[in-house]
């Protein structure tokens, strides 16, 4: 029901501008994907979780390196990107370290190949 989907996106996005950083990092998603309601849109994706990892939150983290590797919703940057998931891996993002594997697995975005990994 898009009441009900309305509802909830007010309470998670009250939570989000209050600091919650899973909220922000919920709300970056939905975006991301054009869920719950919402149009796509990476730019606010991305807004939602850079607040989050600069909030210290290891979810923001690698979902802002993510995008900035990629240039979803910012102006791509593969070494900003990298350092960021790389901040992330080193905190135990399973994400962060699965794109930073297939990437060197792949050796695409300029990260030698290695299947070693």
């Amino acid at each position: 029901d898009s009441a009900e989907r309305l509802k909830k996106f007010i309470e998670k996005r009250k939570k989000a501008e209050a600091g919650d950083t899973e909220a922000m990092c919920d709300l970056s998603e939905c975006y991301f994907c054009g869920m719950n309601g919402l149009h796509k849109d990476d730019k606010q994706a991305y807004a939602w979780c850079s607040k989050a990892a600069d909030l210290d939150c290891v979810t923001g983290m690698a979902f802002k390196g993510m995008m900035l590797y990629k240039g979803e919703g910012v102006d791509k940057d593969e070494t900003a990107g990298a350092a960021v998931l790389g901040v992330a891996a080193g905190r135990d993002s399973a994400f962060a370290c699965y794109i930073l594997g297939t990437q060197s697995y792949e050796g695409t975005r300029g990260l030698p190949k290695d299947h070693k990994l």
